[in-house]
């Protein structure tokens, strides 16, 4: 055998095994699927392929045409087919009162049938699917345009629209199959539009589309690859549903007349003609083409019922038992070089949200920076503004937010950068990490899909295959076995999960890591192990990490530097020795009090609430709250004031904040719990 048969017949080989792992790829959801699953499927397809079939091969097995009234005889004379003949091995379902044989009606009515929902199902679902998710997406007045005239079409009863616009189509264009199918189709629109937009305005909301934007994602990829296959799970329903009504549609336009114009075989039609015939105990004009409805919706009805149970992975049942998976290697820290640069520079940043009532203004005149390498820790009660801040570092606000001042990642202003410009920094020079992970990554995408995407999409000359490695690489950093890179989120743990969002915050080496909560909802135990991951992270004096968290402990074990946040402004900032040894800002002493640990022997807790940010009160936030408050605390608006070394607070209390401090005031110091608070 010569060299180049050699080659084409291992080229050859090559093909045919891409093929089979494609196909086995395709039928790996079927095989996985429950037994109840593949039963509806198999059913259901097993009546729809019979009908599909009948309507192929069918009119070969009859001798009688569908419209065929008369037969040719041996001599040439014809002779006309009996009416109302019962069924018999010549006719096994009878003939009509027009002398037409009801198998071969059947059998032309099948087709007819199949054709017409093929037609209008695949017409109004192209249409209403890409109309409601795009219409459910950008939202704004076109939004509002397409819902009023989907509403309108949808308050028109179906059969009476279905006649208006057969009748038109009939009128304008032509009598036949594509006007009843179009006239059928059209009433369907609405209904895909509707069940999509709906999915659509909800799915553009969780945090896994949110967590898709903060890597950098554009909107087309994010419209395609996460809120699509999040909203398409619900339409095989009502593709169904659809299926089945449009049968039962043009039945109802046959019957009275309007579909497609007779001798043509319609089952409607047939049973209209059949109605006095029941009455007369003729019983078979009626009873198969009523049969042959039934059958067919029923089938449709199973096929799309057990595709809705494999399309969504999080309906599929998890087997009892799995592949033995490796011994999990121990995380390894990053390497990279120190550089002078700051991690973030922020200046004077507000974040404002708009409302009903007004103007909200979460976080208000926030400065700080972080250096690479360095932790710092962003603390406060809920509603302070902590996660809006995180946020807004990346520019991932929802509608009717605005955000002024500065920021500075690696010495790059993003603030009023191009969307293409933030696309292109966020998940490369600064990565989020939420708290819930579960919500945070696309329960329909296997977790080394999230990892391709986000690399091939900052680095488009990476390969799929490179970009898997670079995967395992970084989730064998975080402690996460590389043999589960192909798992869906939902077969890892909270702890596992949190550690993938880590790996894939990292995997590019960011500037600035932002974790936000990253803790919520795990044991003590995985808490640990994630704060020692976030702690090597850090530790290799590459990247700056913003801990956005009310856990104090967490702050004390991770941080180096420490901010107190209250109703959207920095009260205090310090080293965490200073913060935790000699807090000054009355706020960060009621925090560290409230802090239960193995010392404490009553609980302290802070009165009141934080003011309400639509109508801010003046003069310091904190003063209704505060047992220090004096006079002018509810006048005069303290700033930030040297009160230690690298340590500030906006307190009246202190000299520079704003206002001379009383002679006879003297602020507080030591820890809050010796001297109570």
């Amino acid at each position: 055998m010569s060299v180049d048969t050699q080659a084409l017949n291992a080229e050859a080989d090559s093909r045919r095994q891409r093929l089979a792992a494609r196909v086995r790829h395709l039928l790996r959801p079927l095989r996985r699927a429950s037994l109840s699953s593949r039963v509806l499927i198999f059913a259901g397809l097993f009546i729809v392929l019979f009908f599909v079939i009948l309507a192929l091969v069918g009119p070969s097995l009859f001798p009688f045409g569908a419209t065929q009234y008369r037969v040719a005889a041996a001599n040439g004379q014809f002779h006309e087919i009996p009416r109302l003949a019962p069924p018999s091995a010549t006719h096994i379902m009878g003939t009509t009162r027009d002398g037409f044989d009801v198998a071969a009606r059947v059998v032309g009515g099948a087709r007819l049938a199949l054709t017409v929902v093929a037609l209008a199902v695949s017409f109004s679902l192209v249409i209403g699917v890409l109309v409601g998710l795009a219409s459910g997406y950008r939202g704004g007045a076109i939004d509002r345009v397409i819902v009023t005239v989907m509403d309108a079409i949808y308050a028109f009863p179906p059969l009476v629209l279905a006649i208006i616009i057969s009748f038109l189509l009939a009128a304008f264009i032509s009598p036949g199959l594509f006007s009843a199918a179009g006239a059928v189709g059209l009433i369907y629109i609405p209904q895909y539009f509707r069940v999509v937009r709906n999915q659509t305005l909800a799915v553009k909301q969780e945090s896994f589309v949110e967590a898709a934007r903060s890597l950098g994602a554009p909107s087309r990829t994010v419209l395609s690859r996460y809120v699509f296959f999040n909203v398409i799970h619900s339409v095989p329903v009502v593709l169904t549903l659809n299926a089945a009504d449009a049968i039962l549609t043009l039945a109802a336009l046959g019957f009275l007349g309007y579909g497609v114009q007779p001798p043509a075989p319609s089952w409607g039609y047939d049973i209209s003609q059949a109605v006095s015939d029941v009455s007369a105990g003729i019983w078979w004009t009626a009873f198969w083409p009523g049969v042959a409805i039934i059958l067919l919706v029923t089938g449709l009805t199973l096929v799309g019922e057990g595709l809705n149970d494999i399309v969504n992975p999080l309906l599929r049942p998890r087997g009892a038992s799995g592949p033995r998976l490796p011994r999990r290697r121990a995380a390894q820290p990053v390497a990279g070089e120190t550089t002078a640069e700051l991690a973030v520079d922020v200046r004077d940043m507000r974040v404002g949200y708009r409302t009903p009532e007004g103007a909200l203004w979460a976080v208000d005149g926030v400065s700080f920076s972080i250096a690479p390498g360095e932790s710092l820790g962003l603390v406060g009660e809920s509603g302070c503004g902590k996660s809006t801040l995180g946020r807004a570092l990346m520019q991932l606000m929802p509608p009717g937010a605005a955000t002024y001042g500065s920021v500075r990642v690696g010495g790059e202003e993003l603030l009023g950068a191009s969307q293409r410009r933030l696309r292109q920094r966020r998940g490369a020079d600064v990565a989020l990490i939420f708290q819930e992970p579960m919500t945070r990554l696309n329960p329909l995408m296997r977790v080394s899909d999230h990892f391709v995407e986000m690399i091939r999409l900052h680095q488009p000359k990476t390969s799929k295959k490179q970009a898997r490695t670079m995967a395992r690489d970084a989730l064998s950093q975080m402690g996460v076995p590389p043999t589960r890179v192909d798992n869906y989120p939902h077969e890892f743990s909270g702890g596992m999960r949190q550690r993938v969002m880590i790996a894939l915050g990292i995997v590019l080496g960011p500037n600035l890591l932002i974790a936000d909560e990253p803790t919520t909802s795990l044991d003590v135990i995985v808490e640990s192990q994630i704060l020692d991951t976030l702690d090597a992270l850090r530790g290799d004096g590459r990247a700056g990490l913003l801990m956005i968290t009310h856990n104090l402990g967490i702050v004390a074990e991770t941080c180096d530097r420490v901010a107190v946040m209250y109703a959207g402004r920095i009260v205090e900032t310090g080293t965490v020795d200073a913060i935790f040894a000699n807090p000054k800002h009355p706020y960060t002493r009621g925090l560290l009090a409230s802090t239960i640990s193995l010392e404490t022997t009553e609980l302290h807790s802070i009165d009141g609430y934080p003011p309400n940010l639509l109508d801010p009160p003046g003069g310091c936030r904190f003063a209704a709250r505060c047992p220090y408050a004096m006079p002018h605390c509810h006048e005069i608006d303290p700033t930030l004031t040297e009160v230690g070394p690298h340590q500030t607070a906006a307190c009246l209390l202190y000299p520079g904040a704003g206002a001379e401090v009383p002679a006879a005031v003297e602020p507080p110091s030591g820890h809050p719990q010796t001297v109570g608070i």
